[in-house]
């Protein structure tokens, strides 16, 4: 049976009225921006900066790989 991950997911103007503060390692996406955030369980969604390339995926403390297939979708493996 497949594993499903569904994302904690709002829009640019609701993430930044609510202003939450994600777990850490938790992804924030943007549904009209398509950006997304990852949590440091401290910081609030306003002070985060977005990941596109993977910069910020070193806070899940694992080993990720991310590729960007250049149509807008972000790949990431965990091994």
């Amino acid at each position: 049976m497949p594993t499903q991950i569904q994302l904690r997911r709002d829009t640019a103007s609701d993430w930044t009225s609510n202003n939450p503060t994600l777990a850490l390692g938790e992804l924030g996406w943007e549904s009209d921006t398509n950006k997304f955030k990852i949590g440091d369980g401290s910081t609030a969604w306003t002070s985060l900066d977005y990941t596109s390339d993977g910069t910020a995926i070193s806070q899940l403390n694992t080993n990720v790989t991310v590729a960007d297939s250049g149509s807008g979708t972000i790949t990431a493996t965990v091994d």
